[in-house]
């Protein structure tokens, strides 16, 4: 992400690019860690230098332009070739990179920047939807929802062994998703692994192998500042979301759910987990 074509690194020269955003609780957890991108490309964690700092987030932005280029190099030839409008399009991304906010860096992590991903479709008027173009909508998608998607348009039934929901059917007045559950095993540090839940206003974290619980409220607070757990005049509804991440991982068992509550996990976990509502 940090090797953008040399023509857009040098069109973002002097753009005042927003800094990173770091919350009171990063800076407990990361601040007293030194790093460099010099010294350690691989970096996750830490405070690196300023001038590293602002050309990763230079970088990255001129990344980005560089796709939206590549993106209408594609719309046009659609265009020029009289295809537009009927070639279903959906523009969607793997991860997004935490660039520094909260003293973090590349992905996996539970923050917005690396999980709140583009999700966009541009339907031809061939499906006949009667929905309006360029809305925003407030529904919670996720990766799982293309394949859906895709069938949908395609007029192709959607096996029961495939998860998601298809967005078009989201566009056709069917409600969305209530609640959205991610998850990612250790990766870059072992105590990394975590599972979430989140609706449309709140989003609680638990990391499986410290015990470490995290309540945001993205409605109030969209670049997660503010951690509530641990927050007296938040203990109740901590407590009712853990709850609903109890709920949510009792179907798997040990070493989830032990004794109806979140247990500590002392080794990864990197199979699926066992859900014996989905077929394989």
């Amino acid at each position: 992400p940090l090797n953008p074509p040399k023509r857009w690194y040098d069109r973002y020269e002097g753009v005042d690019i927003p800094p990173a955003t770091i919350g009171d609780w990063a800076r407990q957890e990361y601040g007293g860690t030194q790093t460099s991108f010099a010294k350690n490309g691989d970096a996750s964690r830490g405070v690196v230098p300023e001038d590293e700092l602002r050309a990763t987030r230079r970088s990255y932005a001129a990344a980005i332009s560089f796709v939206d280029e590549e993106i209408g190099r594609i719309l046009a030839a659609l265009e020029e070739r009289g295809e537009l409008e009927n070639t279903l399009i959906l523009f969607t991304a793997d991860h997004g990179d935490m660039m520094g906010d909260h003293l973090l860096y590349r992905k996996t992590f539970p923050y917005e920047g690396s999980v709140n991903i583009p999700m966009i479709v541009r339907w031809p008027a061939s499906l006949g939807l009667k929905a309006k173009r360029g809305q925003t909508r407030d529904e919670l998608a996720e990766l799982r929802d293309v394949f859906p998607t895709f069938l949908d348009g395609a007029g192709l039934p959607r096996p029961s062994s495939v998860e998601g929901m298809s967005l078009l059917e989201i566009l056709r007045g069917k409600p969305g998703r209530k609640m959205l559950d991610l998850e990612h095993a250790s990766c870059y540090a072992p105590k990394d692994g975590w599972v979430a839940l989140m609706d449309q206003r709140y989003k609680y974290i638990y990391f499986e192998h410290t015990g470490q619980q995290q309540l945001f409220d993205l409605s109030r607070d969209p670049e997660e500042l503010n951690n509530l757990a641990g927050k007296p005049a938040s203990a109740k509804l901590v407590k009712q979301w853990r709850q609903k991440m109890i709920e949510h991982l009792s179907i798997r068992g040990e070493p989830w759910v032990h004794d109806g509550d979140l247990a500590v996990q002392e080794k990864p976990v990197r199979r699926r987990a066992n859900n014996p509502n989905i077929k394989e």
